[in-house]
């Protein structure tokens, strides 16, 4: 009997981390340019953290907490545009070229929308915003101003984050790579200039990395544009070839996408209660936990790449019709992910304490809370990285959408920002330990995360409907 579970054991195990070479090869071309453009984004974050952590406390804890509203921004849109890539992704399996462009055109109206709303909020209501996140103060009074500037940014990134996601459902992983490097080399040179006054700029602070920013965010949607349009890719689609007028079509877009909205909206509204809980702590919290996150998020790049390079193989399969293959391909994708995780993990936690020293400019408190938070956060990374594969790139890939909002916001909601507010108001325990219950929903995640993988009910075809032929490519 023993013999028998171990040989079970053994074979699966086979299953999901020996890989045959066609697949390592398609995960490297399709994963690689993804990985490098995380990196390219977290190396954003630091440098930006760096820049302004060096004018004190209360400008880094001002950014840090104004960007909390770019990040449920961030998240929101996120969610409409990578619900539609899971249309996408599987269309282009498919090879049904009309109606991925359909599934972007309804993206792309609905990331519009949600993103002039968040830049009418931003510019008209910063205050009222920034008072959820800090006190009256100094800090208070940076964030409101650098919320307002940072407003017009939120559309220009909504719309390249759709024509970015049809990209790489469409394979072009490299594209949104090249936008995002350009972009970021952009905003490194102006915060430099803006932040601190070189070349003949007056020295503007935060305010000065708020402007860059927004240039920043123009530079890569012209980017995306002119790669979509000018090789005429899928995601070059003309007005007329993104409006679709069948309704059935588009009951079915909003029942598999609306419930993605919500659960990123509800997943960054968490966030940003914990964003609330470290603020009512002072400076300090705020502080260290913006030194971590900008940490943790360049250690995070593997598995974020990996998150959606799982998305694209897997849809691209159902979308095929090859089921069997599709869950092959999401075991030896999560597999893969845990043991990037382990490793991560560890080298985290040798790193953390050069990393942290970048950041001369904060208090030698920041510094040790902030140690300790990214401690928590290296030993707990593997099986985080579970969940964020299992369930932004196979769960949702195989638009298995309500579960998805109901494992991940609802454990968010129901455990994780419970267990905070208690920990903070009730036991008014330290910001590091705030932090490590966070990670009980992580815990709940993967209990009920991992049967449901198992039973398979999450792989569909969206491809197959009735009534809903493929379209000719025009």
């Amino acid at each position: 009997m023993h013999r028998s579970l171990f040989t079970r054991l053994s074979a699966f195990l086979r299953t999901c981390l020996v890989w045959d070479r066609p697949f390592t090869r398609w995960v490297f071309i399709v994963a690689t340019p993804l990985v490098l453009q995380e990196l390219v984004g977290a190396s954003l974050h630091i440098i930006d953290g760096l820049m302004v952590s060096s004018l004190g406390n209360a400008a880094y804890a001002a950014v840090t907490q104004a960007n909390r509203f770019t990040f449920l921004f961030q998240l929101v849109s996120f969610g409409a545009a990578s619900g539609g890539a899971i249309f996408m992704s599987q269309y282009w399996g498919a090879k049904d070229i009309p109606r991925m462009r359909h599934a972007m055109g309804i993206s792309l109206i609905v990331v519009t929308l949600l993103s002039a709303l968040f830049t009418a909020a931003a510019l008209f209501f910063p205050d009222t915003i920034i008072a959820w996140f800090l006190p009256a103060g100094e800090s208070r009074r940076i964030a409101t101003t650098y919320l307002s500037t940072v407003a017009p940014s939120y559309l220009l990134l909504g719309v390249s984050t759709v024509y970015a996601m049809c990209m790489k459902a469409g394979e072009k992983t490299y594209i949104p790579l090249i936008a995002g490097v350009v972009s970021i080399l952009v905003n490194t040179v102006l915060n430099y200039v803006f932040i601190f006054g070189h070349l003949g700029s007056p020295a503007m602070g935060a305010y000065g990395a708020a402007i860059a920013t927004n240039i920043a965010a123009g530079v890569q949607l012209a980017i995306n544009l002119a790669f979509a349009y000018g090789k005429r890719l899928p995601a070059g689609a003309t007005f007329r070839q993104m409006i679709c007028g069948d309704r059935g079509f588009l009951r079915r877009y909003a029942r598999m996408v609306t419930p993605v909205i919500f659960n990123e909206g509800l997943w960054a509204l968490g966030v940003t209660m914990y964003g609330v809980y470290y603020g009512s702590m002072g400076d300090v919290a705020v502080a260290a936990t913006g030194v971590c996150s900008t940490v943790d998020n360049l250690v995070w790049v593997f598995i974020f790449g990996t998150m959606h390079a799982t998305a694209i193989i897997v849809g691209k399969t159902l979308g095929a019709g090859r089921k069997e293959e599709a869950y092959l391909y999401a075991k030896r994708m999560i597999a893969g992910a845990m043991v990037a995780g382990l490793v991560l993990g560890a080298i985290l936690l040798a790193i953390r304490m050069p990393l942290l020293s970048l950041f001369s400019g904060l208090s030698a408190e920041v510094l040790r809370k902030a140690n300790t938070i990214l401690f928590f956060g290296a030993i707990s990374m593997w099986f985080r990285a579970f969940n964020c594969i299992n369930v932004v790139g196979v769960l949702r890939s195989g638009g298995d959408t309500v579960f998805s909002l109901l494992l991940d916001a609802g454990s968010m909601w129901v455990i994780g920002v419970p267990l905070c507010a208690l920990a903070t108001f009730v036991f008014h325990l330290p910001v590091e330990y705030v932090y490590l219950c966070t990670f009980a929903e992580d815990i709940v995640k993967i209990a009920i995360g991992v049967p449901h993988f198992i039973g398979r009910k999450w792989l569909n075809n969206m491809t197959e409907k009735k009534g809903e032929p493929i379209l000719e490519n025009h």
